[in-house]
């Protein structure tokens, strides 16, 4: 505030009341001043903004991003739902293919087996090819962006082993010398590894081709073991228990091909003659695996019920083995003549061995 001298009392309340005021006025004036300049300059400013291209470039923008979210959501869709629909069915052909080659491979083995005994010809070598896996996204080209759009390709292991399980051949004019035939089933084996489909095993095991899943093994062409009804209430059973041997495993997802060779060996001792006659003869299984001993038991059965054998010709059962914790299952063959005396059962046991050697053919099996 300002003060100036004056001779009057009232003078001087009076200048100081008014230099108050204009101190206010002049104040309020200057408050005035920046709050309008500063909303001219605001103004101004969106007034220069609108002639711009800010909004068009920000649109784009924002266009892109909707796009690609589109794009992205539309393959994570594809990935989810179509990628597996298209690998399950690659990997369902896949196995049908395996179950046709595995029965090609048991038709061949058995005229090859055929051919040589009957016509006392020199054993040949046979070579069969086995897929091992489905093709898949690695083998497709155009880089990372079309593999992810590929189903993952499955792959599978082929080997040679022993199953755990044996096949025992026994009747009453070998059992003098209180032995029987036993042999350790061998298998050629085919262990998928899929990734869409449940895994499946295809195996080959004493002339039949059999398969395993999740929910237990069944038998696809039955092995060669044969009942017939003869003359005079007799029966014959003929048995050709094929084994496969060698060794060793490939893993992959290209093909593999197996070679086969009959293997010239003596006749074994229960049939050194065909058709010798027993009073009875018995058949069993002993497996570690129930169901697999179950399935064994059924394919007596079936065979027994196929071949219309009397049903008082014979006996099927089990037994557990609570020490090793395995199960036999058994057809036991009698014949139908009261005189158990009466040797009414003729057996015949086909002695049959391969070996097996397998080789990769392409890149992708190991």
């Amino acid at each position: 505030m300002w003060i100036f001298p004056c001779v009057s009392r009232g003078l001087t309340a009076h200048s100081v009341i008014y230099i108050q005021d204009w101190e206010t006025l002049l104040f309020r004036s200057l408050l005035f001043s920046t709050v309008t300049i500063n909303k001219v300059f605001h103004n101004k400013m969106l007034l220069n903004m609108k002639y711009t291209n800010d909004d068009v470039a920000l649109s784009e923008v924002i266009g892109f991003v909707m796009l690609l979210a589109l794009v992205v959501a539309a393959l994570s869709l594809y990935m989810v739902y179509v990628v597996p629909i298209s690998g399950r069915d690659d990997e369902i052909t896949q196995m049908n293919r395996i179950n046709e080659q595995f029965m090609d491979y048991k038709f061949t083995l058995d005229n090859i087996r055929t051919s040589v005994q009957s016509n006392n010809l020199s054993p040949v070598m046979t070579s069969t090819s086995f897929n091992l896996g489905t093709e898949g996204g690695n083998t497709q080209a155009g880089g990372f962006f079309l593999y992810m759009l590929q189903p993952v390709s499955s792959s599978a292991t082929l080997s040679i082993n022993t199953t755990g399980d044996t096949f025992n051949i026994t009747g009453s004019s070998y059992q003098t010398d209180n032995e029987e035939l036993s042999l350790n089933i061998t298998a050629l084996e085919y262990r998928s590894n899929n990734y869409y489909w449940i895994q499946q095993r295809y195996s080959y095991q004493l002339g039949g081709v059999f398969l395993s899943q999740d929910d237990g093994i069944t038998n696809r062409i039955p092995p060669l073991i044969s009942f017939t009804n003869a003359a005079n209430n007799s029966v014959v059973v003929n048995i050709a228990p094929v084994q496969v041997v060698g060794g060793g495993s490939l893993s992959g997802n290209g093909p593999a091909r197996v070679d086969t060779r009959l293997r010239i060996l003596p006749k074994y001792k229960i049939s050194t003659d065909p058709y010798i006659s027993n009073t009875w003869v018995n058949l069993s299984v002993t497996s570690a695996d129930y169901t697999t001993a179950t399935m064994w038991l059924n394919i007596f059965k079936d065979i027994a019920i196929r071949k219309q054998l009397d049903s008082s010709a014979y006996i099927t059962g089990s037994a557990n083995n609570t020490a090793t914790k395995k199960t036999t299952v058994f057809i036991y063959i009698k014949g139908t003549n009261p005189d158990l005396n009466w040797p009414d059962v003729s057996l015949y046991v086909q002695r049959a061995e391969f070996y097996v050697a397998l080789n990769n053919i392409a890149s992708g099996v190991t």
